[in-house]
């Protein structure tokens, strides 16, 4: 399966960086496919990003891309993602902002192009949460209503700093929330809080 994101903004650092990592980390290099990135970014990757697909080209301009293979992830779609459409798929597109809250709709972008869609539940969830769960969906063969979560989790960021994350995470054994790595500390720099 390849994870395709339609990058929707100028450039990849900072949180959409520790997203693109994180999804990189888990579905593999060659699986994780950035569209429609900016000149700059196609030219000079973050070297984080090594292994990925970088292009400047929106997907529905790719040749080797067979369009009716591609399923679009659409919180707007009717049908849930399931195993059994890992058959009939080898792409799953993501759109939007990454961090968004609220959520501005990019995936309409998208839409108008036809795929079929489906959604990964009713909650908001970060994109590389949405990829993770489109891998255990399609790839693990995991049913949406198996996947435990935690839903905006409120992750401490000093002694008496805590923010609520607006999202939904898979929830790790031990039950936090899985954030990408270097997050939190991500989250500590936003804030001015404080390392120590």
């Amino acid at each position: 399966m390849k994870y395709i994101v339609e990058h929707l903004e100028e450039e990849i650092e900072g949180w959409p960086e520790l997203e693109y990592r994180n999804m990189l980390l888990n579905v593999g290099k060659g699986n994780l496919w950035l569209s429609h990135v900016s000149e700059s970014v196609a030219q000079s990757p973050p070297a984080s990003l090594e292994g990925a697909i970088v292009s400047t080209h929106s997907i529905q301009s790719w040749p080797d891309v067979d369009m009716s293979r591609v399923i679009l992830a659409d919180p707007a779609a009717k049908t849930p993602l399931c195993p059994a459409d890992a058959e009939s798929y080898d792409y799953i597109l993501f759109g939007g902002i990454l961090g968004d809250d609220p959520p501005k709709d990019r995936t309409k972008e998208l839409r108008v192009m036809g795929f079929a869609t489906r959604h990964l539940g009713k909650e908001q969830m970060t994109t590389d949460t949405a990829v993770l769960v489109s891998q255990l969906v399609l790839e693990k063969q995991i049913p949406l209503d198996k996947i435990d979560y935690v839903d905006r989790p409120d992750i401490k960021l000093g002694r008496r700093e805590i923010v609520e994350m607006p999202f939904k995470y898979i929830r790790l054994p031990n039950g936090e929330p899985k954030l990408p790595l270097g997050m939190i500390e991500h989250l500590k720099q936003g804030n001015d809080i404080s390392l120590n």
